[in-house]
């Protein structure tokens, strides 16, 4: 590699950590105030997006890359604040279909709302036109590192 492409790789990451820092402390003080942790957020976001369907807790924890140790942890705190609820699998008799309840429902969508409004907040200073700019130039590079697929998930289902 040459200097240029290396400084410029450089540039690329300093510049997005720092933006997902700034970005990560007013979505963690969006989940304090709700007392989720991001995990768990991810859990509800992924069960929203299953609808009625739900999922299996292996599919949970591919899919959102958690130890099958910590998924457990994660749908115990979970059930146990009544936000999922877990059923037998009819196809699989060693198996769950974790779904949300409707408290589940409504605390992911309001918690990915009041996520989103801290974000819009955060980037309120920037032109629409920029964001959507950087946005592209940040997809084309996911894409070329094949890496895109986990950024295109609608959080208020």
């Amino acid at each position: 590699m040459d200097d240029e492409h290396q400084d410029a790789a450089l540039s690329l990451a300093q510049h997005a950590v720092r933006l997902q820092t700034l970005l990560e402390r007013r979505i963690m003080s969006v989940l304090s105030e709700r007392g989720l942790s991001r995990s768990e957020l991810d859990v509800l976001g992924a069960l929203a997006e299953r609808g009625d369907e739900g999922a299996r807790p292996r599919e949970l924890s591919s899919r959102l890359l958690l130890t099958t140790g910590g998924l457990s942890n994660i749908l115990r705190r979970l059930q146990d604040d009544e936000l999922i609820e877990r059923e037998a699998d009819t196809s699989d008799a060693r198996s769950h279909i974790v779904r949300l309840t409707a408290k589940g429902t409504v605390t992911a969508h309001e918690t990915g709302v009041a996520a989103i409004a801290a974000i819009d907040r955060a980037l309120d200073p920037a032109n629409a036109a920029v964001l959507q700019q950087a946005a592209e130039i940040l997809h084309q590079v996911l894409v070329v590192m094949g890496e895109d697929a986990p950024v295109h998930r609608d959080p208020l289902r």
